[in-house]
């Protein structure tokens, strides 16, 4: 066979490894630079490991598959044709009486087992000598009657061991075990080829080839208004033939088949039906074991987003405590800040005026005495759960009882949470914010926060290192990082919770994200009906460090209870617990703030139309 050119995919260095679309027509030589050109790339690509050449190097491992599959099945045929040519080789071996030395090796009708490569047999033991089979010289014509041969190469002298050492194949199959003949495997090849990529008759080693050779066939008939159709088929139905399957089966009948075989047939299928076979054999009618039951069940409810208070221990069912005065408590009488010092006020101003008339007796400097605080007085409030559950139930299936305390457990710690937060904003003053429309988001919450604090300092005379409290529902950070993403000329793809906190930080503000506020409402997150977009507000509380805390009273925790009650029904207590809080406001003042917003990814005051930050 003429050499092919040179093998596609196996090219120079670098270029990239293409598996031809049919290798049937490749030869020994250019598979195996085929294979190694996938090996390469192959090693190349496992160096840089990158995700994305994943697909890459799927290809690449089906394409070495099928190099050394088409190996193996050449490698096959050579082998048949070589074991055909030696039988024939055999049948022509002209027999000869005399050994290599002229002696008479015995009677030509004693037949000898030849010797096989590697086994020495004694002087007394050696078999009769044949001469070798005529090895031609030319690769075709007649065979001459007295062409070129090769004589016999043995080790040892006349009387010594002999080993030959050019075996012939027909010699070496003759005591080597039986080979069962390379059995065909499942293939489904063309029936018509797809321009550049194979050829009727073709091997189609993927369903995706076998698709494109399904698509090209089907734009052909609509390209051919059915004429494709009159021209090459008759089928009532309407298709053609784009691809068979070949198969090779164990057993095969025809109208020569005898009796015996079948019925020798028959007993080996009736033999798999017996005790120790029956596993091995399958249902045609679809799984018939019960199906098996899984137990689990899929929770994701977590605890999380409780707002952090400060604490202290109430006894006696709750804790009173005095309203504190403020800065402006001070002043006699009850001024603003703004209002003009004079002798009447505490703090004073004295004058040289005022100091002249007091020799008269007026003006006097006026005294105030410490206030006498009112007491507010709070009682605790109890939070507790209780879970029953049947022992038969829960003895059969615990998996359920967990699952369903865990469930309870992670709703009360929500119910505390949302009751903490609501008592809070019932102790606030509400303040709506001066936020403009299209002005975004993450600008208006954080200049409102800021603003806030700084009045909030200004009021009662903090320093401005005096820590302030602001609370936010937690998806307000979603709108803040939709409203930043949107920013042109800007990568503010990747905000991070501790970029936020950080903002914050930098306006001495101490921020917290709680869970169960400002949700599970109409259009807030977790409501029924879910949301497609944010809310156009948030709220957010506002207060000084310490102002507002928690008081934590009784705790009963009795865990597992069974009492004769509850026996009678055979039923037992899984859970009953009960605690109680207090909220209480020691500080002046708590706000709420109302902050419009909209993550439209606002960057400059050309959209704005006041001057609400």
């Amino acid at each position: 066979m003429p050499k092919a050119d040179k093998a596609q995919g196996a090219g120079d260095a670098g270029t990239p490894f293409t598996l031809p679309a049919d290798l049937s027509s490749q030869t020994a030589e250019q598979l195996t630079e085929l294979l190694a050109a996938a090996n390469a790339e192959m090693d190349s690509t496992l160096a840089e490991r990158d995700p994305a050449k994943l697909p890459r190097l799927a290809e690449l491992s089906q394409a070495r598959t099928a190099l050394k599959t088409r190996q193996g099945e050449l490698a096959a045929e050579q082998a048949e044709i070589d074991a055909q040519f030696d039988t024939y080789a055999q049948e022509l071996a002209e027999p000869s009486d005399e050994g290599e030395n002229g002696d008479d090796q015995g009677d030509g009708d004693t037949a000898a087992e030849p010797a096989l490569e590697g086994e020495v047999l004694p002087a007394t033991e050696a078999p009769k000598q044949q001469t070798p089979a005529p090895q031609l010289v030319t690769a075709s014509g007649q065979r001459p009657t007295g062409g070129a041969r090769t004589g016999a190469r043995d080790l040892g002298g006349v009387n010594g061991p002999r080993h030959t050492l050019n075996p012939s194949l027909s010699g070496a199959r003759a005591v080597a075990p039986p080979q069962e003949a390379p059995r065909q495997e499942l293939a489904i090849t063309a029936s018509v080829g797809l321009s550049g990529q194979f050829e009727p008759g073709a091997k189609i080693s993927t369903i995706r080839q076998l698709g494109d050779l399904a698509e090209s066939r089907a734009r052909d008939l609509s390209n051919a208004q059915g004429r494709y159709r009159a021209r090459h088929h008759t089928d009532a139905y309407g298709g053609i033939q784009v691809a068979s399957i070949a198969n090779q089966y164990d057993t095969v009948f025809d109208k020569t088949t005898s009796a015996d075989v079948v019925g020798a047939y028959l007993d080996k299928i009736r033999a798999q039906g017996s005790a120790g076979q029956m596993q091995a054999m399958v249902a045609a009618g679809g799984w018939c074991a019960p199906l098996m039951p899984r137990y689990d069940f899929f929770n994701i409810a977590c605890e999380d987003g409780m707002i952090d208070l400060p604490t202290f221990g109430a006894e006696r069912g709750g804790v009173s405590f005095p309203v504190s005065p403020s800065l402006a408590d001070t002043f006699s009488p009850a001024l603003p800040w703004y209002t003009e010092f004079s002798s009447d006020t505490v703090p004073w101003l004295w004058t040289n005026e005022d100091d002249i008339l007091a020799v008269t007796g007026s003006p006097t400097k006026p005294c105030i005495r410490v206030p006498c605080s009112d007491m507010t007085p709070i009682q605790l409030e109890c939070y507790g759960i209780c879970l029953t559950a049947g022992n038969l139930a829960d003895n059969a299936w615990p998996e359920s009882t967990r699952n369903f305390l865990r469930l309870l457990m992670a709703a009360h710690y929500h119910a505390q949470n949302g009751r903490y937060i609501a008592q809070i904003a019932a102790l606030a003053v509400p303040v709506t914010g001066c936020t403009a429309a299209g002005s975004g988001a993450a600008a208006p919450i954080l200049a409102t926060a800021e603003l806030a604090a700084i009045d909030y300092r200004n009021k009662y005379g903090m320093c401005d290192t005096d820590v302030i409290e602001w609370i936010f529902p937690k998806w307000a950070r979603g709108p803040m990082r939709a409203d930043l993403a949107k920013r042109s000329g800007v990568d503010l793809l990747n905000v991070t919770d501790a970029d936020i906190a950080r903002w914050f930080d930098t306006r001495g503000i101490r921020v917290q994200f709680v869970s169960d506020y400002q949700v599970r409402a109409a259009g807030q997150p977790g409501a029924l009906t879910p949301i497609t977009q944010y809310p156009s507000f948030v709220k957010g509380l506002m207060y000084a460090a310490g102002t507002v805390v928690r008081g934590n009273g009784m705790t009963l925790d009795l865990g597992v209870v069974r009492d004769s009650t509850l026996n009678e029904t055979n039923d037992f207590t899984a859970a009953w617990m009960e605690e109680c809080h207090l909220i209480a406001r020691f500080g002046h003042e708590v706000r709420e703030y109302t902050i419009n917003i909209c993550p439209d990814g606002t960057t400059g005051a050309a959209d704005l139309t006041s001057c609400c930050p």
